[in-house]
């Protein structure tokens, strides 16, 4: 009986940035003061107390008012913001960070917040547009470009992410999500090559991004795991297995490595290795729902290798 072709699981997730706070917890405040400019700034403490205390409806109710009585407080529009995302009205906050950049129209922090929460919404040509203001106004903001080269990515811009990746490498060479995201552009790059000589030398960059990545932060098990399946993609087949190998250190129970190492050992002709490694994705995967269809084939695999010929 012949072994099918192997079916890989390509490894394309995405890294991506998150929203924080980033605002200074003051002191827990006093009493309240006359309605006016000092109350608003308690109705902020108070907002930020609660917001520690995971109190978020509490300190949605806290920062409404410190607005109502400062309406061009931005730092409580922008936690306003975050606590309306803690409570997942979405469209609310998007509102709060429009009216924090209507006051600051510089603050990064707001429009990068924006930018994330239009992406969240879908609402993808407004978060481009938005990257893009942070990008104006803070051009060494790494994190933004990232995000902005993940949403090109996502929009089919491929020349364009890979441009704002390199920007962000020159800006820090040891952020490894750059480097990652950078070679999964590069593997998009290669699908439209206009021949096999130009394919393969994406392929090397792409396999380099991946290996600076892993460089970078040894325990990234999708690095490792894109990495793989670069080496596969040059015929590299020692590599590929080392890679797997190394993904697995990190993550001992990953089905997708595992599934495409069994194979990899099974090209190599060390089938008591593939064996090994087939019945480890086997347990890992057999109650996993997204992975039915491929432990079927695993266990026909194994029950391939173990018959007699």
């Amino acid at each position: 009986m012949n072994r099918p072709t192997r079916p890989f699981k390509r490894g394309t997730l995405l890294a991506t940035c998150v929203a924080a706070l980033g605002l200074v917890l003051l002191a827990a405040p006093a009493a309240l003061a006359d309605e006016g400019e000092d109350s608003a700034e308690e109705y902020f403490k108070l907002g930020n107390e609660y917001f520690n205390g995971k109190l978020v409806d509490q300190a949605v109710e806290a920062y409404e008012k410190c607005v109502a009585l400062k309406p061009d407080y931005k730092e409580a529009w922008y936690n306003l913001g975050i606590a309306y995302s803690k409570q997942r009205k979405y469209k609310k906050e998007i509102e709060a960070y429009q009216k924090a950049v209507a006051v600051d129209p510089r603050y990064e922090k707001a429009l990068y917040n924006l930018a994330i929460a239009y992406e969240d919404s879908n609402l993808l040509e407004d978060a481009l547009k938005t990257y893009e203001r942070v990008e104006q106004v803070s051009p060494e903001a790494v994190d933004a470009l990232v995000n902005q080269g993940i949403l090109r990515a996502r929009l089919g811009q491929i020349d364009k992410a890979v441009d704002v990746y390199q920007k962000a490498i020159a800006l820090d060479p040891k952020l490894p999500d750059a480097w990652f995201n950078l070679g999964i552009a590069y593997a998009r790059q290669a699908e439209r090559a206009p021949d096999e000589a130009a394919k393969k030398a994406l392929f090397a960059q792409e396999r380099d991004a991946y290996k600076k990545a892993v460089e970078i932060a040894p325990s990234y098990h999708k690095g490792w795991y894109n990495l793989a399946i670069a080496e596969n993609k040059l015929g590299n087949l020692d590599a590929e297995i080392a890679a797997y190998e190394q993904a697995l250190v990190v993550r001992a129970s990953y089905p997708q490595a595992l599934f495409n190492l069994a194979y990899a050992y099974e090209e190599k002709g060390e089938n008591a290795k593939a064996i090994d490694v087939w019945q480890r994705y086997v347990d890992a995967a057999a109650k996993l729902p997204t992975e039915q269809e491929y432990v079927t084939i695993a266990k026909q695999e194994l029950q391939r290798l173990q018959t007699p010929n």
